[in-house]
């Protein structure tokens, strides 16, 4: 083969390579631009699919988040409104014991005993407390019943010597318990918990 030939099979060759990369590389680029075009598309299909989906997830994790945060308040104001309550109660349990100077137990034990007499409505009442209370009662029983005379309530008081597990006030019952009359401290303080606790609330967060 002459030299001339072998110049011109070679240059055949070395074009035919060219093109060839030339094509393959054009088919490479057109390969990942119809790649690039298909990814865009499945991905604004897929975004337009889920964009209400999305919506939705993100309105459930805020109103979760909302919904918590919401808990979350109501339980900082049920912690406050019972901090407040845990406060007269042991406001209520220094008067029982003597150390409050604005308030004296025994007058409002007498008015425990007055009310409970003119609900049970009888002429023998039988009364039952604290230990403390208990001791009170038996030392001054006599100067009580003379009040309650004084008052328009003609009635024998009886201490049942059976301490109930309370801070202070009264159980009252006449002979047949078929009238009994709970006037305990905590059991006032309760009644208002459940009256007053929205007032308590507009006091605290106004």
């Amino acid at each position: 083969m002459s030299e001339a030939l072998e110049v011109i099979k070679s240059e055949i060759i070395k074009r035919s390579r060219e093109e060839a990369e030339k094509i393959i590389s054009e088919a490479k680029k057109k390969a990942e631009e119809t790649i690039n075009s298909a990814e865009r598309k499945a991905e604004e299909i897929l975004a337009k699919s889920i964009k209400p989906e999305i919506a939705v997830m993100r309105k459930r994790i805020l109103g979760a988040a909302q919904l918590e945060g919401r808990k979350m308040i109501l339980k900082a104001k049920d912690e406050a409104i019972s901090k407040v309550f845990n406060i007269v109660e042991e406001k209520l349990r220094k008067i029982v014991n003597g150390e409050d100077k604005e308030h004296k137990y025994e007058d409002i034990l007498f008015k425990l005993i007055k009310e409970a007499a003119s609900k049970i409505d009888e002429k023998e009442l039988i009364i039952t407390s604290n230990e403390q209370t208990l001791a009170y009662l038996n030392n001054n029983l006599k100067e009580i019943e003379n009040k309650l005379k004084n008052e328009g309530f003609e009635v024998k008081l009886k201490i049942e010597n059976s301490p109930c597990n309370c801070i202070g006030g009264i159980i009252a019952y006449n002979n047949s318990k078929t009238k009994i009359f709970y006037n305990l401290l905590e059991g006032r303080l309760l009644k208002l918990k459940e009256s007053l606790r929205g007032k308590i609330a507009e006091i605290l967060f106004s």
